[in-house]
């Protein structure tokens, strides 16, 4: 029997596991509570930031070298030319000019048209690294806030307003990794053929599509489910498959070399030794990282960060490789990165929108090095502070490419600081003209495409 005093002593343990257990759900239910207001915060943010990369519809034509280029090979395209500029094959796979073609066959090759398609192209690739994210098992929170910080990036911002290949591949290939990411996890044909009608694609909007190669591979090699289906099919159905994987990559590589050239790459490295040309690549990389770093291009920059842009660089690289590093396996997503990245160190020009394809990523991974610094509470403060510069640069890149937008006559001087200042100042009959420096084929795309 208990006595008295036991049976107090066991309601009072009662009571305080009860009182623990409902403090418990209190804290649980609190965090739960919390976690759903930040995730609609997050959310939010990244429905205002969409609307206002769609305000850059209102700009005027933004001219770029290789917008220029493309533009005239898809007018050549959609009379029956073929992909030429000038007579001549260019460096460009027939993707996006014949996007542009398509566009002005419909007569739809309107600016404001194409920069919705680039906005809408982001928005597609930000699904598609949410999706991969997600089944890396990362959190709500943590995948939203790769997708805020890429909206903010200065990359994204500047190149969205600007009729290039950049956003387009970079929602068709994000796609193509998280198709066959889950087409090897679950292990579905039909979603590993949709992922490799988009590699194809990659490929044909950009060379660098090739990347995606290796991710494919990986999927195939090192996922289990992928190498039993292989061990159980008889021989005829492996060889039918191999043929038709041949015949994809004849087709894709025909398509590419019917139509593109790689004079781009000889040329640039002609005259140079290669510790010239590793030295001159290398520090193109860095100071791309060091710009995307930073967030900010290097013409906005003082003289003094400007010198030191290769180091933030290199440190940017380290906290990349570090992250890729922390993975418990080399997956298909880490083989596109390193791959990815890879070509891009061998590649002699310099732009940071090189990078843009793969910015989620590099935040990402980047991410995850600097999680583990947050431990030590002064490091904590150091990156809380980063982030809050990073948003506040991309806030800054954010205005004034709205104010570039609507900037009306005084675009001609503001954008790529004056290098077709004579071209749209033709059209525009600005009081400055120097003739002798006006791009006819840029001429021409302002008179025709508004």
């Amino acid at each position: 029997m208990i006595d008295s005093g036991g049976e107090a002593s066991l309601l009072k343990s009662g009571l305080l596991s009860q009182m623990e257990w409902r403090s418990q759900y209190k804290d649980q239910h609190r965090r739960a509570l919390t976690a759903t207001k930040v995730r609609r915060v997050q959310a939010g943010c990244i429905l205002v930031l969409i609307a206002l990369y769609l305000v850059q519809t209102a700009t005027p034509l933004r001219l770029h070298p290789d917008t220029v280029i493309m533009f005239s090979i898809a007018e050549t395209a959609e009379q029956g030319g073929g992909y030429l500029f000038h007579g001549k094959h260019t460096v460009f796979p027939p993707g996006y000019p014949t996007l542009l073609a398509f566009l002005i066959r419909l007569h739809m090759a309107h600016v404001w048209v194409i920069v919705a398609l680039n906005v809408l192209f982001l928005v597609i690739g930000l699904l598609a690294a949410y999706s991969i994210f997600r089944s890396e098992q990362f959190s709500q929170a943590f995948a939203l806030g790769v997708c805020i910080l890429s909206l903010l990036s200065f990359v994204f911002i500047k190149y969205s307003a600007i009729p290039l290949t950049d956003t387009m591949f970079f929602g068709v290939s994000l796609w193509s990794v998280a198709l066959i990411k889950k087409a090897a996890a679950e292990f579905n044909w039909r979603t590993l053929a949709a992922g490799v009608v988009l590699l194809i694609a990659s490929v044909c909007t950009r060379r660098i599509g090739v990347a995606l190669i290796p991710a494919l591979l990986c999927a195939l090699s090192l996922q289990f489910s992928v190498r039993r289906y292989l061990a159980q099919i008889s021989h005829r159905k492996k060889a039918t498959m191999a043929l038709a994987a041949a015949c994809a990559g004849g087709v894709m590589v025909w398509i590419v070399a019917a139509t593109s050239t790689l004079l781009d790459f000889s040329a640039a490295l002609a005259g140079h030794t290669v510790i010239e040309s590793a030295r001159g690549i290398l520090t193109f990389r860095l100071n791309e990282l060091g710009e995307i770093g930073v967030n900010l291009p290097a013409s906005a920059l003082p003289a003094m960060i400007q010198s030191v842009l290769p180091v933030i660089g290199l440190f940017v690289c380290l906290l990349a490789a570090a992250g890729v590093s922390g993975r418990k396996t080399i997956g298909v997503v880490e083989a596109y990165f390193l791959s990815y990245a890879a070509i891009i160190l061998v590649w002699p020009f310099y732009d940071p929108r090189f990078w843009l394809p793969v910015i989620p990523l590099l935040i990402a991974y980047s991410a995850l090095a600097l999680k583990r610094l947050v431990r030590w509470k002064s490091a904590g403060h150091v990156v809380a502070g980063y982030a809050t510069m990073f948003v506040l640069a991309g806030l800054v890149s954010m205005v004034f490419n709205t104010s570039l937008s609507f900037s009306g006559p005084k675009f001609a001087d503001l954008y790529t600081g004056g290098y077709y200042h004579s071209t749209y100042c033709a059209v525009w009959h600005c009081r400055e003209l120097g003739s002798e420096r006006v791009d006819p084929d840029a001429l021409h795309l302002l008179r025709t495409y508004k």
